[in-house]
């Protein structure tokens, strides 16, 4: 690589406070997905007594969503490698909250699962494409620091939301407010993405197709996928992420204390904020431990934190499930943890994903991993637990999906250890080699 590229590089990146900046916009635009998951989660219980829903509604609801953005995730990030990513990242996670907006309208529940559904099949486009732009932002060695900072800024604005749409309990047709209300900040946050957010340009941007070749621009997605899937790693961490669970305790933890403990909404809604809370504490600390574990285990550390993390989030909620307590503090306590937990989730399979996938292919990647692959598995479950919370109760449900699977995930994660060491090695050799072209 040559100084001029290198200095290109480097001004790509751009200074502290750009970067500051910038994540901010992306932590912001990121944010939007979560934050319609926690009203879902906090207001439903008042969406079941509005239409005469059963709890089974809930698992569907997630599904229609989670599937919705499935389909979408991998034709957004076609379209933010094709245009602007810049402009791309404002409509899918900004200006599309005017579905959010409608929805909050809804006559009924079907209309609501309709207009919902095609409000996440916007948001799914904003994670994969943000993770690219962050990816070009920070080098290796900081992409765990900075994936924390993201999602911990996700989790302070879902788990400060999260009290205030419980708050909306008391009045009458609350949970309209808090969908409308989120739809009007989506907006909001479109508009300031397309003022104030630096993009730089990806690393494969020269090789983007003109405009009117529709069969170069297949063929070249077609030989990106079969290039991803030629990595073996990337391939087991889809294995990982379609046989998770942890995600549905996030859905369905406040439907239990309100259905399994006898809690009302509102109380039971205060269980978010210290979740959310962990949630940051984990993704900050688990950032920065990562990139120093990544720095003396190169070829293992990540596996490890990953392993770790789930196993004892497994761990904690079997107590959690088991606990039965007249107060909510416990439960608060225990659910800090639990976010604490899940925070370093993302910031261990990102980074993981970006040290094996080369850079051209990393939106592609994300969209498959996170908003297919994922996406996929969240709607399934919840839509398994929605099922069987509905005939055996929830208790045994998530016992199920979020302590036994996320057991035997964790455990089969070992399996990681020897492709991950090879294919980072691998992709290591060929920057060095790109470099000294």
């Amino acid at each position: 690589m040559s100084a001029a590229t290198r200095a290109e590089g480097a001004l790509r990146r751009g200074n502290r406070g750009s970067r500051g900046k910038n994540l901010a916009l992306l932590t912001a635009s990121t944010s939007m997905d979560n934050a319609e998951n926690s009203i879902t989660t906090v207001m439903f219980p008042l969406m079941r007594d509005a239409f005469g829903l059963s709890q089974a509604a809930l698992g569907t609801l997630v599904a229609v969503a989670k599937v919705a953005g499935a389909a979408t995730s991998v034709p957004w990030a076609i379209l933010g490698r094709r245009y602007s990513r810049r402009k791309v990242l404002a409509i899918c996670s900004g200006f599309w909250g005017v579905w959010i907006i409608a929805a909050g309208l809804a006559p009924n529940f079907p209309v609501f699962l309709v207009l919902y559904g095609i409000g996440a099949a916007g948001f799914a486009g904003s994670g994969a494409i943000a993770l690219e732009i962050l990816g070009d932002i920070y080098d290796d060695h900081h992409r765990g620091r900075a994936t924390g900072i993201l999602y911990a800024g996700v989790a302070i604005i879902t788990g400060a939301s999260a009290p205030v749409f419980g708050l909306l309990a008391h009045f009458d047709n609350g949970w309209r407010y808090g969908y409308v209300g989120s739809g009007a900040i989506c907006l909001l946050i479109g508009v300031l993405i397309l003022a104030f957010l630096d993009d730089p340009e990806p690393t494969a941007a020269s090789n983007a197709p003109h405009r009117g070749e529709l069969e170069h621009k297949a063929r070249k997605v077609r030989d990106g996928l079969r290039e991803l899937f030629r990595i073996r790693s990337f391939r087991y961490l889809l294995a990982q992420r379609l046989f998770s669970g942890q995600n549905v305790m996030m859905s369905f933890g406040i439907v239990f204390l309100v259905e399994e403990r006898g809690f009302s909404t509102s109380t039971a809604s205060l269980a978010a904020l210290p979740f959310s809370l962990g949630y940051v504490v984990g993704t900050l600390l688990g950032g920065r431990l990562l990139d120093r574990l990544h720095l003396a285990l190169p070829r293992s550390g990540r596996v490890i934190m990953l392993q770790a993390s789930q196993l004892a989030f497994a761990a904690v909620a079997f107590i959690v499930l088991h606990l039965t307590s007249e107060g909510i503090a416990p439960y608060v306590v225990l659910f800090a943890m639990l976010g604490l937990l899940q925070g370093q989730v993302p910031v261990v399979n990102r980074p993981l994903v970006m040290a094996v996938v080369p850079p051209h292919l990393r939106s592609l990647a994300f969209a498959v991993s996170v908003y297919l692959v994922e996406s996929v598995a969240y709607g399934g479950y919840a839509l398994l637990a929605g099922y069987l919370g509905d005939r055996v109760g929830l208790q045994p449900a998530l016992l199920l999906i979020t302590v036994a699977l996320t057991t035997a995930n964790g455990l089969a994660s070992a399996a990681l250890y020897h492709p991950y060491a090879r294919d980072t090695t691998e992709q290591a050799r060929r920057e060095v080699t790109t470099d000294d072209a």
